[in-house]
């Protein structure tokens, strides 16, 4: 990562306090298993109303074949992490929390854990209520959520290497996702920012939010974007240490909640 395209900025090192505190998958996983009963009683309480529960293995036969209903469910779970991560660029009030993640201007593996507690905690509740209405079985969800993060956690590598079309163009890259993060356009224009897919880019192809220009740049051996916040460059602070960025959060948050104008 020292020899990527990433260039010098800020310390790893309270990434990885991230990374030990909560994204090694665990925080996901007990938010799943807190959300489990109340979730499945809704869903029998809906039942008992006639509101049918509806199993994607079920439905489509794959109930005695576990490993393709979680490929399923993965695909499913990605496009709803799709759109929660256009929620988390297109409200202010959750982009407040979400900016926490992109103030890291340096990218290597461990930027990827870099996230506000609460930013987490909303994301990774849709998910598991979705996860739950929809049937994913606990194993199921603990792989995905396994999978998912180890490849959230290469696409953020400070990597020079152009990967292969068919691969890029199946799971998201370390050059596509750098272009997110990228000054000036991960977070700006009519849509709020470029290349939101978490696995697939599909998504983005599909709703017109893909930009494979660092890709390109990659394979003529040019300069990739800087990473960070634009008002970064205007001394805007995110926190230095990790109480500094979840309470600057957290403000944040109040603000673009409740002021018209949360600047500061």
């Amino acid at each position: 990562e020292r020899r990527g395209p990433g260039g010098r900025g800020d310390r790893v090192g309270i990434d990885i306090a991230y990374t030990l505190l909560h994204r090694l998958g665990a925080f996901s996983i007990f938010v799943f298993a807190v959300l489990e009963t109340p979730v499945l009683k809704l869903r029998d309480g809906l039942g008992a109303w006639g509101i049918p529960s509806f199993e994607v293995d079920a439905a489509l036969g794959l109930a005695y074949a576990p490993l393709i209903g979680a490929l399923v469910y993965l695909v499913i779970l990605d496009f709803v992490d799709y759109w929660i991560h256009r929620a988390q660029h297109r409200w202010n009030w959750w982009w407040a929390l979400h900016a926490i993640h992109h103030s890291q201007r340096r990218m290597t593996l461990w930027t990827d854990n870099r996230n506000h507690l609460l930013d987490d905690l909303i994301r990774d509740a849709i998910l598991a209520i979705v996860a739950l209405l929809i049937g994913v079985a606990p194993a199921q969800f603990v792989g995905i959520v396994v999978f998912t993060r180890i490849w959230q956690s290469l696409q953020h590598a400070n990597c020079g290497i152009p990967f292969p079309a068919f691969i890029s163009r199946t799971l998201v890259s370390p050059a596509f996702h750098r272009l997110h993060h990228a000054v000036s356009i991960g977070h700006e224009g009519p849509q709020r920012g470029v290349n939101f897919a978490v696995l697939f880019p599909v998504w983005d192809m599909v709703f017109r939010t893909a930009d494979w220009s660092a890709d390109r740049k990659l394979a003529r051996h040019e300069p990739l974007e800087a990473t960070g916040i634009l008002d970064q460059e205007q001394g805007v602070d995110y926190g230095q240490g990790f109480f500094s960025q979840q309470w600057i959060g957290l403000r944040n948050m109040m603000r673009a909640l409740f002021l018209r104008n949360p600047a500061g």
